[in-house]
């Protein structure tokens, strides 16, 4: 898994292995939110090409020591990671075997009053959460969606129901999230993942700046507007290595628009979101 490269096929496996371990958590999968690759296909429905794919399940917890009585139970984390036969060697990443394909899951969190670059899930004791900067405003008003238990899924646990519920970012949590990732990691599937979404949502920037919007509303005291627009001034120049990033994977993946027009397309993408979000 940490050389695979992302796909629709990877996705699906990402997606299965999701499903798997919400059927293990039963009731407590709401506890996290999903806030990694899975979200774009259901973001961004206009499309032209399907989304890349992904290769592992980002599942981002609510953490924080200014309310630790308030803060959930995780021991169940414990009795589900071992039914399900994963395994870690630094607690946050869970690797496991499903449909003879290796899968994985990752553990996350958005605190701001904790130094180590970890954080104990209370009460587990095999696992923690991966520290990371700027994904808490993807906690605020998920989206609860229905996925499908495939035949993959079936022939581990043959009494699963037909579909299960999970907690997915909504759009502008899923933006904002994203945002952090890419102005921390720079990589360049987090570009292409922004603008993707941006783009390709059912109601284009404008909306998707709307929904930003919204959000920052809702998590002003965990959220940086600053960031997104830092982000989205990447885009502008349709020359630059952002918009090249965008056009280029977007080829990569099928789509047959000229370079030069997917260029602009991203550049006029994030002129209309900074437009409509400084309103």
């Amino acid at each position: 898994m940490h050389s695979e490269i992302r796909s629709r096929q990877a996705r699906e496996r990402a997606e299965d292995a999701l499903v798997r371990f919400v059927l293990l958590a039963g009731d407590r999968a709401i506890d996290f939110v999903v806030i990694g690759g899975l979200n774009p296909d259901f973001l961004a429905t206009r499309a032209p090409v399907p989304h890349q794919g992904t290769t592992d399940i980002d599942l981002l917890f609510a953490l924080g020591f200014d309310n630790v009585a308030a803060t959930p139970d995780y021991s169940w984390i414990d009795e589900a990671l071992e039914a399900g036969g994963f395994s870690s060697v630094n607690m946050w990443r869970w690797d496991a075997m499903l449909g003879g394909a290796r899968v994985r899951l990752e553990f996350l969190c958005d605190v701001w009053d904790h130094t180590d670059d970890t954080v104990p899930l209370p009460r587990s004791r095999s696992a923690v959460a991966s520290k990371i900067a700027g994904p808490a405003a993807a906690l605020h008003a998920p989206m609860v969606r229905e996925l499908r238990v495939s035949d993959v899924v079936r022939a581990v646990v043959l009494d699963a129901p037909e579909t299960v519920s999970i907690r997915f970012a909504n759009l502008g949590g899923y933006l904002l999230a994203k945002t952090a990732a890419a102005l921390e990691r720079r990589l360049e599937k987090d570009k292409y993942d922004l603008m993707y979404v941006i783009l390709y949502n059912a109601g284009g920037p404008r909306e998707a700046a709307r929904a930003v919007a919204r959000q920052l509303v809702a998590t002003e005291d965990s959220s940086d507007p600053e960031e997104i627009r830092g982000a989205m001034n990447n885009y502008l120049d349709a020359r630059g290595a952002w918009t090249g990033t965008f056009a280029q994977m977007m080829i990569e993946t099928g789509d047959t628009a000229p370079e030069e027009q997917l260029r602009t397309d991203a550049s006029e993408g994030a002129r209309s979101f900074l437009e409509e979000l400084n309103s």
